[in-house]
């Protein structure tokens, strides 16, 4: 299920048997007041514990951003925008050039966060500001 920022909705992705839930505000296109996806996130992570999946849409342009994204418990990220960027610009071989970014993004910021791999992020490698939503 797409568009899940709240964690009442995302108990309800569970109630209707899905099978994960994204974390996308749609690119902040629907409301521009929408909540940022990464503050969401750890909270819908929270919510739903191991019952579903979830993904984070929404935010995502470097390797450093899928890296805050895991480690805040999101099991995979959704570029869409940067794609789509990377295929108008230069085809085929410019998403396999962003992937590739990507990828050496990801590396780069493990290995400032001295972490062996993805699997052993947590969100004690991070620390984030503090909002007025709440949170």
């Amino acid at each position: 299920m797409k568009g899940v920022t709240s964690t009442d909705d995302a108990k309800r992705a569970i109630d209707v048997g899905a099978d994960a839930v994204s974390v996308s505000n749609h690119g902040g296109n629907g409301l521009d007041g929408a909540p940022a996806t990464i503050r969401a996130l750890p909270h819908i992570v929270e919510a739903v514990g191991d019952q579903i999946e979830v993904l984070l849409d929404g935010g995502v342009r470097r390797g450093g951003d899928v890296v805050k994204a895991v480690a805040l418990g999101a099991r995979a990220v959704l570029i869409g925008r940067p794609y789509i960027w990377a295929l108008a610009a230069g085809g085929e071989p410019g998403v396999a050039d962003l992937l590739r970014l990507f990828n050496r993004g990801i590396d780069a910021t493990l290995r400032l966060l001295a972490c062996p791999s993805v699997a052993d992020l947590d969100p004690s490698v991070l620390r984030l500001p503090t909002c007025d939503c709440g949170h």
